[in-house]
C-alpha cells in the first residue's frame, strides 16, 4: 500500500463509533427498564410464577432437571471444641460434581437453625472461619453468626484466589455453561439447594438462613429468591444496579427486561431480607443501591417494606460490624 497517514488520522471516527455504541446501550437500557416495570407489575401477588421465570433465566439445572433422592455425602471431623465441632463435608450435588464446605455443629441435640455463611471473591470457608487467623474484610462474620447458637455451613464456591494453586477462569467457565443452557450461578445455587435437601432431613435442624459478603451477597440474594426454605437472609456488599456493574457472570440474555437486583429481592417477599452496603465501598457505589431500594419501595407501595431492611453503614467493601442484623436473622429463624 503506497498511501500513508498518521495513526491519529482515523481517531475521530473510532471515537464516534465508540460513542455511538455507548449511546445505543443507554437507549436500550432505558427501554429495558420500562419493559421490566411492566413485566414485574404482579411480582408480589404471583411470586411462584416469577420465581420459575427467574430460574429459567439462570438455566439448567434449576430447570429441566430433577434429582433422585438425597446427594451422596462424605464427612470428616476436623476438631471437637467445647461448644461445637468442625467437619469438612463433601456433597455430590450433580453426577461427579462434589461441593465441599465446612460444617460447624453446635454441641447437643437441641433443635436450632442452620445458616449458610457464604464467602465472596477470592474467599474460602477456612478464611472466613478464621482458621488462617485474619478474616480480613469478612470481620469474623462466621464466628459472629455461630455465637448465637446456630449451626453454620460455609460452602466453597468457584471463587478462590490463584495463590491456592488451583487455577480456573470463572467467567470463561460461565460462558461455556451458558452455551449449553446453564450458568455458573445456576450450577452453584443448585448445589446449595442440594445441601439444604440433606440438612432438611436432620432432626436437630429447625430452619435455614443465609448470610454473605460481595459474591457471597450475590449468592445470598439469588439463593433466597429461589429457595423458600431460607426464612431470613443478609446480603452485604452486592445490591446495586446491574447497568452500573455489568459483570458477565452477573448478566443473562435480556435480564434487563425482567430481573434486576430490586426485582430479585422482591422474590424473597414475604420472608425476611436485610441488604447492607458500605458507604465508602470502592467496588460498588452505594448510591446505586439506594436507587435500587427506591425501586423496591415502588414495587411494594401497597404491601409495605416491613419484610426488608436496607442499611448503608459507615464502612468499605466489608461485612458490617454491627451485630444487630445477625441478631434479627437468628431471631427470625428461632421464631419457628
Amino acid at each position: 500500500m503506497k498511501y500513508r497517514e498518521e495513526r491519529d488520522a482515523s481517531k475521530k471516527y473510532k471515537e464516534s463509533y465508540a460513542r455511538g455504541i455507548e449511546n445505543l446501550i443507554l437507549t436500550k437500557q432505558k427501554e429495558a427498564a420500562e419493559k421490566r416495570k411492566e413485566y414485574c407489575k404482579n411480582i408480589l401477588s404471583n411470586t411462584d410464577a416469577y420465581r420459575e421465570d427467574f430460574k429459567r433465566m439462570l438455566g439448567w439445572p434449576l430447570v429441566d432437571f430433577k434429582a433422585d433422592g438425597l446427594p451422596d455425602v462424605k464427612s470428616e471431623m476436623l476438631a471437637k471444641l467445647e461448644d461445637y465441632s468442625v467437619y469438612r463435608m463433601h456433597f455430590e450435588v450433580l453426577d461427579g460434581l462434589w461441593l465441599t464446605g465446612l460444617y460447624f455443629r453446635i454441641s447437643g441435640e437441641q433443635k436450632r437453625p442452620l445458616v449458610i455463611v457464604q464467602h465472596g471473591g477470592s474467599g474460602t470457608p477456612e478464611l472466613i472461619a478464621g482458621i488462617y487467623e485474619n478474616t480480613h474484610n469478612y470481620n469474623d462474620m462466621l464466628e459472629r453468626v455461630l455465637k448465637y447458637g446456630t449451626d453454620v455451613f460455609a460452602p466453597q464456591l468457584l471463587l478462590w484466589e490463584d495463590t491456592y494453586g488451583v487455577p480456573f477462569a470463572r467467567r470463561e467457565v460461565d460462558a461455556r455453561l451458558k452455551r449449553v443452557g446453564s450458568s455458573v450461578t445456576a450450577v452453584e445455587i443448585y448445589g446449595l439447594m442440594r445441601i439444604l435437601d440433606y440438612f432438611e432431613t436432620k432432626e436437630h435442624i429447625s430452619d435455614f438462613g443465609m448470610v454473605g459478603l460481595s459474591y457471597g451477597g450475590f449468592y445470598t440474594l439469588f439463593t433466597a429468591a429461589i429457595d423458600t426454605r431460607i426464612s431470613s437472609a443478609i446480603s452485604c456488599a452486592f445490591f446495586n444496579k446491574r447497568d452500573e456493574i455489568p459483570w458477565s457472570d452477573w448478566t443473562w440474555f435480556k435480564s434487563a427486561e425482567t430481573f434486576d437486583d430490586a426485582e430479585i429481592a422482591c422474590l424473597v417477599y414475604p420472608r425476611s431480607l436485610c441488604i447492607e452496603i458500605g458507604k465508602n465501598d470502592p467496588a460498588f457505589n452505594y448510591i446505586y443501591g439506594e436507587q435500587s431500594f427506591e425501586r423496591i419501595k415502588e414495587i411494594c407501595a401497597e404491601t409495605g417494606t416491613d419484610w426488608v431492611n436496607f442499611i448503608v453503614f459507615d464502612g468499605k467493601h466489608e461485612f458490617c460490624r454491627d451485630d444487630e442484623p445477625i441478631e434479627k436473622l437468628v431471631g427470625d429463624l428461632k421464631k419457628k
